[in-house]
């Protein structure tokens, strides 16, 4: 029996910009539209509208130059908007770098959250920012790309998944623990080999460190700092009994002398005293 298919169905089923987008969690759906948006503003200030000279320029103010951030003038907003940056003259490196995000972002973002996938993403891409500073501190030379933060996803992504099957090179299966540590070996590989990428598998290398480090570390590093609120808790609650045993010595003192063999450290601790508990009830 042949089937039919309607207008509505046909449409239903075509690919479109709109339900792409539409798939994407929040922040993923957020940096990808981001970072396209700012490569065509790129591509307009790059091609038609600056000099050379100024485009250059731009790309010196808001790209990673470790010699500014590192100096007296401190452009620390250089370690977020690098990752919003994409070289003009190969445009295979924002291709991969936006086909890579796409494949392992949204899983990533569903599994964590959006607010521990943010502080993963732009944690690793500062922490590559970071170490690409260090490493090459007295370069002068514009670091761009969001690599290092996607390295960073990619880690999280093994992390994760680890037994997930993916296949390298689009032919090779594996799984995605392996994939991640191959990847990180290319990397380093390429950094002692000292070619012309090595600069930038520096930063790639620090984003991946930091993504894995977040993922074993993070749950560790959040219950310390609740054991440390708890503690607080503790001294705070502790700290205002005592409080409240000596405003009571203190009207003790009241109803047996008077009021008026109160000394000045009294009086000011009975005021002290009374502001603290007011603001707590108010």
């Amino acid at each position: 029996m042949r089937e039919t298919w309607d207008d509505s169905e046909i449409a239903q089923k075509r690919w479109s910009p709109q339900q792409f987008l539409r798939g994407l969690p929040p922040l993923s759906r957020w940096v990808f539209i981001s970072t396209v948006v700012l490569f065509i503003g790129q591509l307009a200030l790059g091609k038609l509208a600056l000099t050379p000279e100024r485009y250059d320029s731009l790309i010196r103010t808001f790209g990673l130059v470790p010699t500014d951030v590192l100096s007296r003038q401190l452009c620390l907003w250089q370690l977020v908007t690098y990752m919003f940056l994409h070289s003009l003259d190969n445009w295979l490196h924002i291709i991969f770098n936006m086909f890579v995000f796409v494949m392992f972002a949204p899983e990533v973002e569903r599994a964590m959250g959006a607010k521990r996938f943010g502080i993963l993403y732009f944690g690793s891409g500062i922490v590559a920012a970071l170490v690409s500073c260090v490493a090459l501190m007295f370069s002068r030379t514009p670091i761009i790309g969001a690599s290092g933060a996607i390295l960073g996803v990619l880690a999280a992504y093994g992390s994760l998944f680890p037994n997930r099957i993916l296949r390298f090179l689009l032919v090779f299966p594996m799984k995605a623990k392996h994939f991640v540590l191959l990847i990180a070996a290319l990397e380093m590989l390429a950094v002692f080999m000292g070619n012309q990428d090595g600069i930038a598998s520096i930063t790639h290398l620090g984003g991946f460190a930091a993504g894995i480090l977040y993922m074993k570390y993070e749950w560790t590093l959040r219950s310390a700092m609740l054991r440390t609120v708890d503690r607080h808790y503790d001294r705070a609650r502790e700290s205002d009994r005592q409080i409240r045993a000596r405003v009571d010595q203190i009207l003790a003192k009241v109803n047996r002398e008077g009021i008026k063999s109160l000394t000045w450290r009294e009086r000011t601790f009975l005021k002290r005293a009374g502001k603290r508990f007011k603001k707590q009830h108010s």
